[in-house]
């Protein structure tokens, strides 16, 4: 669980070099100088996506149940990027952008209803699953007593 922590943090630590750094100042600035400015807005959505699922997958490692996880992962994405916007807002050549922060939850939702989907979808066959095997049981179990 440790590990997933750092993970988490470090990835949280990356998102906001590069929400405060300025373009075309610094390396950092000048690999940014490279990208063009929609990509660079668009690149929200996959980066918190993946921020809420590391979030919501080390909650399910902790045995949350599902709906607790998603619901605490999109806060904590959404509160880190209301965050680094805050911080962004306050760094020269940047600016706070409330599509920014649409832009982080958008991809925290997706995150949220890709677990929930994929989670939702595994269901049926571990429970069709868990049904069979105790049929099986129950078969094994009837012609043992006779």
């Amino acid at each position: 669980m440790v590990v997933v922590c750092i993970v988490i943090l470090v990835y949280m630590v990356l998102l906001l070099g590069l929400a405060v750094a300025s373009p075309g100042i610094g390396l950092t600035g000048a690999l940014l100088a490279l990208v063009p400015d929609d990509w660079r807005d668009w690149a929200h959505v996959p980066a918190y996506g993946i921020l809420a699922w590391l979030v919501m997958q080390g909650f399910r490692l902790r045995g949350w149940p599902l709906p607790y996880a998603l619901l605490s992962g999109l806060a904590v994405t959404v509160t880190f990027g209301l965050w680094t916007e805050v911080a962004q807002g306050s760094i020269p050549g940047r600016e706070a952008s409330l599509p920014d922060l649409a832009k982080d939850g958008a991809g925290a939702l997706l995150a949220a209803v890709m677990i929930g989907c994929q989670t939702l979808i595994g269901r049926p066959a571990e429970i069709a699953g868990s049904q069979a095997i105790e049929e099986l049981s129950q078969t094994r179990k009837g012609s043992r007593e006779r």
